[in-house]
């Protein structure tokens, strides 16, 4: 097989990843990382909320609530109680028990907060803006279950493949025949 065939054939396989790496890559840096994480919905940037001073006990749905409607701009739905780690989840690496409280913004849009159980500290702002933060995120680093592991073998050798690609391109340019 010459050179030019298979720069030809592995550009091709890489080039589908090029692609979401680039759409990835823009969508980033047209998205504030202050937005993605929720925090204009906050009322004060720089809460510590402790409710519960003991921490012994978890804290009661209702002061959740109003934990959410006294440091937030959004209208709490419904709570529920999370204590047990689900693969890719909104809430990964977060310390459990955590309640998860489903609200509106103004525009009506689904935003989950996600707060220690023990003392309503709110920990997490997911929104839709998240949710796709999210998923490009998995495509850019190439794990599409639990966008975490930017140390996966797959993504290594798409990434020398890229640069094989690359460095093979530029040779095949300026080579004659």
């Amino acid at each position: 097989m010459t050179l030019r065939k298979l720069h030809k054939y592995i550009s091709l396989l890489v080039s589908i990843q090029l692609l979401l790496w680039t759409i990835s890559g823009i969508y980033f840096a047209f998205n504030k990382i202050e937005n993605v994480r929720g925090e204009q919905y906050l009322k004060n940037q720089n809460i510590e909320i402790s409710k519960n001073e003991t921490e012994l006990e978890k804290l009661s749905h209702e002061i959740i609530k109003d934990i959410v409607i006294e440091e937030t701009y959004l209208k709490p739905i419904e709570v529920k109680l999370i204590q047990e780690q689900a693969r890719g989840s909104e809430y990964r690496g977060k310390k459990l028990p955590i309640y998860k409280v489903t609200s509106i913004d103004e525009n009506n849009e689904n935003i989950n907060i996600y707060l220690d159980a023990y003392s309503g500290k709110i920990v997490a702002i997911r929104s839709n803006q998240w949710r796709i933060w999210d998923l490009m995120w998995g495509f850019h680093i190439m794990d599409w279950v639990d966008r975490d592991n930017i140390d996966n073998l797959l993504l290594k050798i798409f990434s020398f493949l890229a640069l094989l690609t690359s460095i093979s391109g530029i040779f095949l340019f300026f080579k004659r025949g």
